[in-house]
């Protein structure tokens, strides 16, 4: 079986994206993209000059009933999805690497960008968009005790959850982002992190270092940009630093304290950031058949120029679970809260002096595999975000939910079918009124995405 659940990212603690791996943060082990701890089976995959390779594409078709993310003049479509993905590993001992490519294509011929008049006039952008992610891990162990860890990724994504979101396909928690009610948000995020772990008895140390590229997508604005979301002046580097020392308590639980650095730098210098965060926790590598790790502490990101907002500190607290009670059935639950991207939620704000620091961003997600029978699959995932924005009343939130089944009708080939739905809210909306003001997409959307087509896995 495999699962969606994956590292934490950069600007979070980039240098967690090994360490805060499900079951592997201890004993420095590391588990490819989308795959849990049980692992791919070798036997499944090709064989290719010492790799072993996992190809897997889905054609079929789509059908959006929002095709725009408006909360006005909703519009329908019948499209094309396409989804391919690869992943390869090889292990000598010495060195494991592990590689992955994944992309999520919602075409929708004939359908461009629109204008529409009503609330106000706007553009739309064009429904036919591509998500996906591509990656390496490389892990050198040159003694048992001492290992270093080497990553990079580049991740396309919309939204907190990713278009692809109960689709069965892996989906990247990106922690610099933050939820938007009004408009479907495209990121593009580059990182890459080096860490080393040493073990001395029942003790472990691990130093990483990290760095973060994230760019937003523009979205529509209309005639009003002064109400536009503010997310391109939230493009920049993050760059951060840990340190985690850990002791196993027993031979199947061990407690960790990890301190943080972390250091923001957007296009918009006046939204640069200096940041610490400290947490504690306790993980398990393998109690029965339960893997995870959980933990609580302490985060702060203050203004570099000492401007509006100075200091934004909350507790920080996550968790990853996996429950794995046979070889076919796997559920898996995340939590994070954390300290997102500063600057204020729109332009018009920061104009108000509403500008922060950072904003407080929760997410959680709960998602089971289940594999039947021989010949049947099914999955379902549920999905919460929500951003609340210092020195600002706004508050953003999304829901997300998907379900799916596959039933294998000759060799590796299985049709497929898939829902998913998303939901965001904003009381930005309420709040606008007050003022008089109508934003120029509305606020808040609802999106039901409906998938069938015929999946080929080696």
């Amino acid at each position: 079986m495999k699962s969606n659940l994956l590292p934490n990212g950069v600007a979070a603690g980039i240098a967690l994206l090994i360490s805060t791996v499900v079951g592997s943060v201890a004993k420095g082990e590391d588990a490819p993209a989308g795959v849990t701890a049980m692992g791919p089976n070798p036997a499944e995959g090709l064989a290719i000059d010492g790799w072993i390779v996992y190809p897997s594409l889905f054609v079929g078709s789509v059908f959006n009933d929002n095709i725009y993310a408006t909360a006005y003049g909703r519009r329908s479509a019948v499209g094309v999805r396409v989804r391919p993905s690869l992943q390869a590993g090889v292990d000598n001992g010495l060195h494991k690497t592990t590689a992955y490519i994944s992309a999520d294509a919602q075409l929708y011929p004939g359908l461009g960008s629109q204008y529409r008049l009503f609330p106000t006039p706007t553009t739309d952008v064009d429904p036919t968009n591509v998500t996906g992610r591509a990656g390496l891990r490389h892990i050198w162990s040159p003694v048992s005790d001492l290992s270093v860890y080497f990553t990079a990724d580049y991740t396309r994504q919309n939204g907190l959850f990713g278009s692809n979101f109960g689709a069965g396909a892996p989906a990247v928690y990106v922690p610099a982002g933050y939820t938007v009610a009004a408009s479907q948000q495209f990121s593009n995020q580059i990182s890459g992190s080096v860490a080393v772990e040493k073990k001395i008895a029942d003790w472990f140390v691990r130093g990483s270092t990290g760095v973060q590229y994230v760019a937003y997508d523009s979205r529509p604005s209309g005639n009003f940009p002064f109400l536009a979301a503010s997310g391109d002046a939230q493009n920049g580097l993050s760059y951060t630093a840990s340190l985690r020392g850990g002791v196993w308590l027993s031979p199947m639980i061990y407690g960790f304290v990890e301190p943080t650095l972390d250091l923001r730098r957007y296009e918009n210098s006046i939204s640069d950031t200096n940041g610490y965060r400290i947490i504690g926790g306790f993980g398990s590598d393998l109690i029965s058949l339960f893997r995870g790790e959980v933990y609580g502490g302490y985060q702060s990101q203050s203004s570099e120029q000492n401007f509006l907002g100075g200091t934004v500190s909350k507790p920080t607290y996550g968790a990853r679970l996996l429950y794995y009670p046979t070889p076919y059935l796997t559920f898996t639950a995340t939590v994070d809260q954390t300290l997102a991207a500063a600057a204020a939620p729109t332009t018009l704000a920061a104009h108000l002096g509403q500008w922060s620091p950072a904003s407080l961003n929760t997410q959680s997600k709960l998602q089971v595999d289940y594999a039947f029978s021989p010949f049947w699959t099914a999955y379902m995932r549920g999905g919460y975000g929500e951003t609340r924005w210092a020195n600002s009343p706004r508050g953003d939130t999304v829901w997300a939910a998907g379900v799916g089944v596959n039933y294998t009708f000759w060799r590796n080939m299985a049709i497929t079918l898939d829902y998913q739905f998303q939901k965001t809210g904003s009381n930005a909306n309420g709040l606008l009124n007050i003022l008089g003001v109508s934003h120029s997409t509305g606020w808040g959307f609802v999106q039901n995405v409906v998938s069938a087509g015929v999946t080929y896995r080696y």
